[in-house]
C-alpha cells in the first residue's frame, strides 16, 4: 500500500522530469528509477525547501540532487543551524537491498566524501559541483549523517554506525501522510495487536473519548518499533507526538535493567515497568467468543507519547537477537508483556495536554513544553499585533504563519532562533548564542526560582508579579525587527563573499596550472582564502554582535526609522537598494568580523573556525580586539554612520 503511493509519486516525477535539465539530466530518459530521488526530496525535505519540487525549479533542484554519474551519492543536503552546518548524504535505490548491499552503499558514500576532502577533483564532476554550492569543508566532516533509501523492509543490521541510517518506503509513507495534516504531526497510520493470554483489559467509553487499558506482548511492540527505527526525520516516527526521544541507551541504567529483565525473568517485566501510553485517532477492539473477550485491538493514526525508552529497549533486544541469530532470546521476548494505555483523542489541545502531563516525571528538553507559558504567548502576540513592523515567532513546532498581517522573509523565526539572536545582538554574547541552544529550554532542577533556567530567563522572563523582564521584553518591536533583518543580511552577504572566495581560489589554481607567477605564493593565497571562507561561513553570531556593538557606541536606528523593505523585497527592477545594502554589509561588517576572527584563529592554534568557536575565551578575545580597533580607528564609526545614512529611511 505504501509502495503504491510512493510508486505513483515516482511515476509522476518520471513523466515530469525525464531528460531534465538538458545539459545534465537528474532523471535520465528510460530510467524511471532516477525519479525515486525526487520523491525522497519532496517527501522528506519538501517542507524545508524554499521552492516546490516541480520542473520549473529544476535548476534549484539540481543543486542538491547529483545527476549520474554521481560517485555513489544521489542527494547532498545542507542544513544550516546558526553558525553550524549539518549534512544529509543520501544514496537512493529503487529496489530491495540486502544488508551487504546497504553496507556497500555506506562505504561508497563515506569514501567519496573522504576523497572529496583530499581533493575535490577525486570525485565525479557532478558531485563536486553540487558540494561546491554548499559550505561543506573538513571542519564539518563529523556533521555528516549518511542515509540509504530502498524499497525493502530491512532498516537495521550488524555494526552499522550511529551516523548510518536506513530508510524504507514504510517510513516515507508515514511522512507523506503527515504532509497533508493540519497539525503536521507524524503518526503511524495503522497497527493491530492481540490482547494477552489472560484477556486482561479494561474498556473506557464515553460520548467523546474511548480508551483501553490492556497488556500487549513485548515482541509485538518490538516489531513495530523496528519498522520505523531509522527515520531520516532524526527520530523514530513511532514517537511523533512524544515531547522527547528516549534516553541515550549507552548512558541509561534503566535500559540496562530492562535488557537484563528480558533475558533473565521476562515474566517480571510487567511488574517492573510502568508501561506505555498511546494516543490514536481511532480505537477499535473486536469482541469475539462467548464471553465477549477482546481478541484484536486496532489503532489508526497513532503515536506513543510516553514510553519511548521502554519501546526502544524492546526493539533493540529483538534487533540484537535477529542479528546474532539467537532464537532463544526471541522466545524470551515473547514472554514479555507491557501494560499499555490506549486513548482515542481527536482534540488537538487535549492531545497536547496529555503529551505534556504524561512527560512531567522527568526533565523536559523540548521547547514544546514552554509553548503554553504566559511569556511565550505574550511575546508572540506582542510581535504580531499593533503597528508595523510585524514578526511571527513560532513558539510550537508545526505552527503555520498566518496570512495576515504581512510578514517579510526575515520576520519569521522560531523562539529558539530568536533567543540565539537576542544573545548575540542585545547581550553581545555570541558564545552563549551557540553554546546554550541545546539546553535553553531545560528545566533547572535546583531550588532557584527560574521560569525555566537562568539563560531562558535572560531572554524570555516575564511575570505579572514583578517588574523583572527578559531582554526581548526590554526591546521594542523595531529593535527586534532590526536584529532579524541584520541576521538576514548576514546570510545574503555570507553567500556573496563565499562566491568571491571561490573565484579567488579558482584564479590561483589557474595561475598555478599555467605556471604563471610564484606557485608557492599562490598556494599561500589559496590557504588564506580558504581560511577566510571558513570563518565567513561560520561567524554569524560574531558578525551580528559586532554590528550591535558599533550601534551601541556610535548611534542607533531611530524608533520610527527602518530599512526600506519595499525596495529590498519588491522594487528590484527600479532600485539597486537590495544589491547595494548586501554589498555594503559584506564589505564592511562581515569583512571586519572575518578579519578579527581569522587573526585570532591563527594565534590560537585551534586548527579550524569551528574549534575556535567552541572556546568561551574566544568571545573575550574577539571583543578585546574589537575594542582596541574601535578606540584607535575612526573607520568603524564611519562604517556604521554611513550604513545608517545610506540605507535607513
Amino acid at each position: 500500500m505504501s509502495e503504491n503511493k510512493i510508486k505513483s509519486l515516482v511515476d509522476n516525477f518520471y513523466r515530469e522530469f525525464a531528460g531534465l535539465p538538458n545539459h545534465r539530466a537528474i532523471v535520465r530518459n528510460n530510467t524511471p528509477e532516477d525519479a525515486f530521488t525526487l520523491a525522497i526530496l519532496k517527501v522528506m525535505y519538501g517542507e524545508t525547501l524554499d521552492y516546490e519540487v516541480v520542473p520549473e525549479n529544476v535548476d534549484k533542484i539540481s543543486k542538491v540532487i547529483v545527476a549520474p554519474p554521481d560517485s555513489g551519492i544521489d542527494l547532498f543536503i545542507e542544513i544550516e543551524d546558526g553558525d553550524e552546518y549539518y549534512y544529509d548524504i543520501i544514496q537512493s535505490k529503487y529496489s530491495e537491498l540486502t544488508e551487504e548491499e546497504i553496507r556497500a552503499c555506506f562505504l561508497g558514500m563515506r569514501d567519496s566524501i573522504k576523497q572529496y576532502l583530499k581533493n575535490p577533483n577525486n570525485v565525479k564532476p557532478n558531485l563536486r559541483d553540487v558540494i561546491a554550492e554548499t559550505n561543506f569543508n573538513s571542519s564539518f566532516k563529523n556533521n555528516c549523517t549518511y542515509y540509504v533509501y530502498h524499497t525493502g523492509t530491512l532498516n537495521y543490521g550488524k555494526n552499522f554506525k550511529a551516523t548510518e541510517k536506513i530508510v524504507t518506503i514504510s517510513e516515507m509513507e508515514v511522512v507523506l501522510g503527515s504532509l497533508g495534516r493540519a497539525d503536521h504531526v507524524l503518526k503511524v497510520p495503522f497497527a493491530e495487536f492481540t490482547s494477552d493470554m489472560f484477556n486482561n483489559y479494561i474498556l473506557y467509553e464515553n460520548a467523546s473519548d474511548n480508551a483501553m487499558l490492556c497488556n500487549i506482548r513485548g515482541y509485538d511492540l518490538a516489531v513495530l518499533c523496528n519498522k520505523y527505527i531509522s527515520s531520516s526525520m532524526g527520530r523514530n516516527i513511532l514517537f511523533g507526538q512524544n515531547l522527547r526521544d528516549s534516553l541515550d541507551q549507552k548512558k541509561s541504567k534503566t535500559y540496562d535493567a530492562m535488557m537484563e529483565t528480558i533475558k533473565e525473568e521476562p515474566e517480571r517485566f510487567w511488574n517492573y515497568n510502568n508501561g506505555i501510553t498511546i494516543l490514536c485517532e481511532e480505537l477499535d477492539a473486536h469482541r469475539k467468543g462467548r464471553n465477549g473477550d477482546v481478541d484484536l485491538i486496532e489503532i489508526t493514526n497513532f503515536s506513543i507519547i510516553n514510553g519511548a525508552q521502554t519501546t526502544n529497549a524492546l526493539g533493540a533486544f529483538l534487533r540484537n537477537a535477529l542479528i546474532n541469530n539467537e532464537p532463544e532470546a526471541i522466545e524470551q521476548l515473547k514472554k514479555v508483556y507491557v501494560l499499555v494505555r490506549i486513548m482515542q483523542v481527536n482534540n488537538e489541545k487535549l492531545s497536547g495536554n496529555i503529551s505534556i502531563y504524561n512527560n512531567l516525571q522527568n526533565p523536559i528538553s523540548s521547547r514544546d513544553m514552554v509553548a503554553n507559558n504566559y511569556e511565550q504567548k505574550k511575546l508572540q502576540t506582542m510581535l504580531m499585533t499593533g503597528e508595523a513592523p510585524y514578526v511571527f515567532v513560532e513558539i510550537r513546532r508545526g505552527q503555520t504563519v498566518p496570512p495576515q498581517p504581512r510578514f517579510e522573509k526575515h520576520q519569521r523565526i522560531t523562539n529558539e532562533d530568536l533567543a540565539q539572536l537576542a544573545f548575540s545582538a542585545f547581550l553581545q554574547a555570541p558564545f552563549k548564542a551557540k553554546d546554550k541552544k541545546k539546553t535553553l529550554f531545560n528545566k533547572d532542577g535546583s531550588d532557584a526560582e527560574y521560569l525555566i533556567n537562568e539563560y531562558y530567563d535572560e531572554i524570555f522572563y516575564l511575570s505579572e508579579e514583578d517588574d523583572k523582564k527578559g531582554i526581548l521584553f526590554q526591546r521594542s518591536k523595531e529593535e527586534i525587527d532590526e536584529a532579524l533583518f541584520i541576521k538576514y543580511l548576514y546570510v545574503q552577504a555570507r553567500n556573496k563573499m563565499k562566491k568571491t572566495y571561490d573565484e579567488n581560489i579558482a584564479k590561483c589554481n589557474q595561475r598555478i596550472a599555467a605556471n604563471s607567477g610564484n606557485a608557492e605564493q599562490q598556494q599561500k593565497m589559496i590557504q588564506l582564502y580558504q581560511r577566510n571562507k571558513e570563518v565567513n561561513n561560520t561567524c554569524m553570531f560574531y558578525c551580528i554582535a559586532l554590528y550591535f556593538t558599533l550601534k551601541e557606541n556610535f548611534g542607533s536606528v531611530g524608533d520610527k526609522n527602518s530599512f526600506d523593505y519595499f525596495s529590498f523585497y519588491r522594487d528590484n527592477r527600479n532600485s539597486s537598494y537590495k544589491d547595494d545594502i548586501i554589498e555594503y554589509f559584506a564589505k564592511t561588517f562581515l569583512q571586519a568580523t572575518v578579519k578579527i576572527m581569522s587573526k585570532l584563529l591563527m594565534a590560537s592554534g585551534s586548527g579550524s573556525a569551528t574549534n575556535w568557536l567552541k572556546r568561551v575565551q574566544s568571545q573575550t578575545d574577539f571583543f578585546d580586539v574589537l575594542s582596541e580597533e574601535m578606540a584607535g580607528d575612526l573607520s568603524y564609526q564611519e562604517m556604521y554612520t554611513e550604513f545608517v545614512n545610506k540605507f535607513v529611511v
